[in-house]
């Protein structure tokens, strides 16, 4: 492929300067910007699902591997779109600022896409974050590029941290609807609330209909928001046993079965006491 460029000017140079140094650790070149990217690639899809492409120029191949965990061609382009933006605007600090915070982002998607896909070690998830620029660098040519173009920034850290945090903990973002109860009342009642945050206005009603009918509170109590926490409130410490058609009432008439019980005991106690 001599004589050819692979893909663009900066992917071409990234990639052939990485297969150049990749055994010479300690030279400065191989923690340049381009080669660290490549690195990245190769923490993230393997080694050989980047260079292979590049050997033997099979843009199309490439595209391939990092689409593999789900990445977008739309992401993807912008991906090269940026290493370019980059290669080809070196003397311009406000535009390789730009283009130096959104490739390091893209990479994170990359990597959080992963993850979300393949059980991801401890020690890959260390390596991958040793190759992002933050304040703590302690490799000359990389702290040299943070403190030229993110001077006490922690915006990459921070990005990272957080697509770590929305993976780890699979986050489902649902639109709020107005009619929807508390996800703790569908709960208790049965129904998923996520699922039913996702129904047409007419089913959700219909669902909460049988979640009132569940608390035992009447479809035509005004006030039956308000009595449905207090259902609920009870429910959860005593159960669903003794009912009388309100939740709220509910509690009202095993308090003054308490304080029945406790009356009859003073009686006895004192008709004790006489003799």
């Amino acid at each position: 492929m001599e004589g050819t460029i692979f893909i663009n000017e900066a992917l071409h140079t990234a990639i052939t300067n990485y297969l150049k140094f990749k055994n010479y650790p300690s030279r400065a070149e191989f923690h340049s910007f381009f080669v660290i990217v490549v690195r990245a690639l190769n923490a993230i899809y393997g080694e050989l699902d980047i260079e292979n492409p590049y050997r033997t120029n099979n843009e199309r191949g490439f595209d391939t591997n990092l689409k593999k965990f789900g990445f977008s061609d739309a992401k993807l382009q912008d991906f090269k779109n940026q290493m370019q933006l980059y290669f080809q605007n070196g003397n311009d600090i406000s535009i390789c600022k730009d283009a130096f915070l959104n490739i390091q982002k893209l990479l994170i998607e990359m990597f959080a896409l992963r993850k979300s896909q393949v059980a991801v070690t401890e020690e890959e998830i260390a390596q991958f974050k040793s190759l992002l620029y933050t304040r703590y660098d302690t490799i000359p040519a990389k702290a040299s590029l943070y403190n030229k173009l993110t001077p006490n920034s922690d915006e990459v850290l921070h990005y990272f941290n957080s697509k770590l945090f929305e993976v780890q903990h699979k986050f489902v973002f649902t639109e709020y609807k107005d009619i929807a109860l508390s996800s703790e009342a569908y709960q208790l009642a049965g129904f998923n609330a996520v699922e039913v945050m996702n129904m047409k206005d007419e089913e959700i009603e219909n669902i909460n209909n049988k979640v009132y009918h569940f608390f035992r509170i009447k479809d035509t109590d005004l006030n039956k928001r308000n009595r449905l926490q207090d259902a609920i409130n009870y429910y959860k410490k005593y159960g669903n046993t003794i009912t009388t058609g309100n939740g709220y009432v509910d509690l009202l008439l095993l308090l003054s079965f308490i304080a029945t019980g406790l009356m009859l005991v003073v009686l006895i106690a004192i008709q004790f006491m006489r003799f």
